[in-house]
């Protein structure tokens, strides 16, 4: 039997001196504060079974398999559809979607977090842990899937139907 997943609030971290963005912040100690602070949300995450605990060669086996085949799918469309400006790059983890007037998304390995990161220019940067259980790429604020989204988003752009993980095996 399948476990429910949990979700949780979002977790905004601001300068501890000032109600500055931290990213804004100079000051060292908060910086230290704010990193001991997600360390513990990590944590507390992993204890719970929110997201799964992987070694580090596992991330990579992973993350770099549904990379290689999101790449080949998107490549495939690509020849398929006329959009123009529409150019794909994957190199080093790093995957690059140009869309044209729809703008760019990236995707991008995070291997000391184990997380993949989306910056979508239609619902904006987003960070997802892998789920063992699932075999699912999860965003833990609203539960969404990485491959979900990207099925939505793009099935919008491309005007047909795209499923990134179609055929995958993990």
């Amino acid at each position: 039997m399948s476990k429910n997943r949990v979700i949780l609030p979002a977790i905004h971290l601001t300068c501890a001196h000032d109600t500055k963005s931290l990213h804004n912040c100079t000051n060292l100690q908060c910086h230290v504060k704010t990193r001991f602070q997600t360390h513990a949300v990590r944590q507390l995450l992993n204890r719970y079974n929110i997201i799964s605990t992987l070694t580090i060669d596992q991330y990579h086996d992973i993350s770099d398999e549904m990379l290689d085949h999101i790449d080949e799918i998107l490549e495939a469309i690509g020849e398929e559809v006329d959009l123009p400006g529409f150019d794909i790059e994957y190199s080093q983890g790093v995957m690059t979607i140009k869309l044209g007037e729809h703008g760019t998304y990236v995707l991008n390995k995070q291997p000391p977090n184990q997380q993949i990161w989306l910056s979508s220019p239609k619902s904006g940067p987003k960070r997802y842990d892998y789920d063992a259980e699932h075999k699912k790429w999860f965003y833990h604020r609203d539960n969404h899937t990485l491959d979900g989204l990207l099925n939505e988003e793009l099935s919008d752009i491309f005007g047909q139907q795209v499923d990134v993980l179609e055929g995958f095996e993990p």
